[in-house]
């Protein structure tokens, strides 16, 4: 079956997978030169779990299946607040998790000022992109169901998370070295924008079957 809903995205995906190495640059931009520490940069990661969270509701909520029934509005509203209580309970476990592993000490306050803003806003803007251009403009809205969208984030996240989580018990054993914390960072974008075509890869394969 051909897609209903042709791409309408302008070349979205190349352009998305450009925005997410950028915001990735942040982070190492902070080892490099901000002196940030290995807490610091997972607690950016862990902060990328919300800004995904906020867009995955957005995506529950403007998803309409192809045999759509009046009023599909009302259950993609139960559907987002049943992820946002399970996704919520999932990223606050895990911020406890990295905070008393990771912390040394520092409080949450420490951490979440300066660059962490920069940071987080150049995440905000790469999904947002992502979610604009490749997800209404694109037409992916429709044909999917609140259902797909809710379980969409979670194999992604694991994959990055327990990846992230191992990478950064050995800088911490290593003492933190700067090169250390580099080799991380970019560790981290090349999986992420493997992750993100490997998404765009299986959804145009569906689209095309």
């Amino acid at each position: 079956m051909h897609n209903r809903h042709p791409d309408r995205s302008g070349g979205s995906r190349p352009a998305t997978g450009l925005l997410l190495v950028l915001a990735n640059f942040v982070p190492l931009f902070g080892a490099l030169f901000w002196g940030w520490s290995i807490l610091e940069i997972v607690a950016v990661y862990w902060a990328e779990n919300l800004v995904i969270g906020g867009f995955t509701l957005l995506r529950i909520l403007a998803a309409r299946p192809h045999d759509a029934i009046r009023g599909h509005f009302i259950g993609n509203l139960f559907t987002g607040a049943f992820f946002t209580v399970h996704y919520g309970i999932f990223c606050l476990v895990h911020g406890v998790f990295v905070f008393s592993l990771l912390g040394d000490g520092k409080t949450g306050k420490a951490v979440f000022q300066g660059g962490f803003l920069w940071a987080l806003l150049a995440l905000v803007l790469s999904h947002g992109v992502s979610f604009v251009r490749g997800y209404l403009l694109a037409g992916d809205w429709r044909g999917t169901t609140a259902q797909t969208q809710m379980f969409a984030p979670y194999p992604r996240i694991v994959v990055l998370h327990l990846t992230i989580l191992l990478g950064a018990f050995a800088v911490q054993a290593l003492g933190s070295p700067v090169w250390m914390l580099v080799i991380l960072v970019v560790g981290k974008t090349l999986l992420d924008l493997a992750l993100h075509r490997g998404a765009s890869w299986w959804k145009e394969m569906k689209a095309t079957s």
